[in-house]
């Protein structure tokens, strides 16, 4: 600061040469007062920085992967009815090497089981695994935010990926804001989080917290919001699998626990069932229903 600048707090006189506030009494500037402020700042400095640090760690950590959509355009579509002619339709192919078992789902309603439906019932169209858990103390621990039927079962946010369901419509994305999961428990729905795999149509490497090759599966979308189900049918890396969904032209895909099923049940639009499902470990489910 220059000789003639002076602070908005400094009163200056003008013309004269009395002792002004910004002076001790001999005319030195500072003092006790000026001594006081530093120290002040000083100490707010100590206090605010961790807070601002943590803030923008949060944030970091929050928008650690680019969107395809805002959760707002997810909650807004958590609304909206299931389109098309109720069924699921099977695809085969193989990408850079992977083969894909797709999985297109139209038209159906989503909801969580404890147990493996009937499939015989005719509305029974899907049936796959949901997220990962644990068994601690003799009982089912879910890993990650899980919420079903509005009860909260499990609170945990590091898992980028998530579904969520409302009035059977069953949306996925990826964030790790809580906007979707405040929706769905407020609207009595189901939720569910699990490592995000692809995210706007790029690897989310910083997920892949599994390692080695097994076969894998996933929920995914497409650029125009349609949901799939997708599972390999050899033994792959998470790395190679999110490159063919990418190259696929998947946007966003979200991981599903216990691998693929050699004979997966599905129900297409004819109403004509293919495959079983059976099930040996205490899975939540996801079934899908006309």
């Amino acid at each position: 600061m220059g000789k003639n600048e002076y602070t908005d707090d400094d009163v200056v006189i003008i013309g004269g040469s009395e002792w002004k506030p910004s002076e001790d009494k001999k005319g030195r500037t500072g003092g006790r007062s000026g001594r006081r402020k530093t120290l002040i700042v000083s100490l707010a400095v100590l206090v605010l920085l961790p807070a601002v640090a943590y803030a923008v760690w949060g944030v970091c950590n929050m928008m650690q992967f680019p969107k395809s959509r805002p959760d707002h355009e997810i909650v807004s579509m958590l609304s909206a009815k299931p389109e098309g002619v109720p069924g699921v339709s099977r695809n085969d192919e193989e990408i850079m090497g992977v083969k894909l078992e797709i999985f297109s789902i139209s038209g159906l309603h989503a909801h969580f089981a404890d147990s493996v439906p009937d499939c015989s019932d005719t509305s029974v169209y899907l049936v796959t695994r949901s997220a990962d858990y644990r068994i601690w103390k003799d009982s089912r621990k879910m890993l990650g935010d899980f919420v079903q039927d509005g009860i909260v079962l499990s609170r945990d946010t590091w898992r980028a990926g998530f579904m969520a369901i409302s009035d059977g419509n069953a949306q996925i994305g990826i964030s790790r804001w809580n906007k979707v999961f405040r929706y769905v428990v407020r609207h009595g729905g189901s939720f569910f989080r699990q490592m995000a795999i692809v995210s706007a149509g790029t690897r989310c490497d910083r997920q892949y917290i599994l390692k080695g090759k097994v076969t894998r599966c996933a929920y995914a979308r497409d650029e125009n919001g349609k949901m799939y189900f997708v599972q390999t049918s050899d033994a792959e890396t998470l790395y190679g699998f999110a490159d063919a969904l990418i190259e696929y032209g998947f946007i966003d895909a979200v991981y599903v626990t216990g691998g693929a099923q050699e004979d997966l049940f599905y129900r297409d639009a004819d109403g004509v069932p293919h495959g079983s499902y059976t099930d040996d470990k205490p899975h939540k489910l996801v079934v899908w229903t006309k």
